[in-house]
């Protein structure tokens, strides 16, 4: 990871969390922020497609890594204003009236108007001998 963390304590309050910083997180943040909406992006720093090769078919990234893809959304994102916070989500809940009271794994809480779940899927290969040596090289 890069210094694109935003690790600091003074904020902890958005108009928009977005949980996830694979494609889906950045991209929602991106919208946002070029939106004008104050935007964090949580992020664990475990992308799933972490080892998956280049991508191939999206237009202008054909063959790019795809942290590489997650760089360049993190730097795209920050030229905007969001912020990324290193955390992982333990709960979202009700907060003040129309809001959401997030609580990240070691006891920070950040207060949204709105939140965005953008964390993916989590991937369950069948049950067939052989493929989870494979998964995530020759099977995706």
């Amino acid at each position: 990871m890069t210094g694109a963390f935003d690790d600091r304590t003074d904020r902890t309050s958005y108009g928009v969390l977005v949980r996830g910083g694979g494609a889906g997180g950045p991209n929602a943040a991106l919208v946002l922020a070029r939106a004008r909406r104050s935007v964090a992006v949580i992020d664990s720093g475990e992308p799933r497609n972490a080892p998956s090769a280049p991508v191939h078919s999206f237009l202008s990234r054909d063959g790019v890594l795809p942290l590489s893809v997650l760089e360049t959304g993190r730097a795209e994102i920050a030229r905007y204003g969001a912020v990324l916070v290193r955390g992982q989500v333990d709960q979202v809940e009700a907060g003040e009236p129309g809001g959401y009271v997030v609580r990240l794994a070691g006891g920070a809480t950040l207060d949204a108007r709105h939140v965005v779940l953008a964390s993916g899927l989590r991937d369950e290969p069948p049950d067939i001998p052989g493929l989870r040596a494979l998964w995530g090289e020759g099977v995706i």
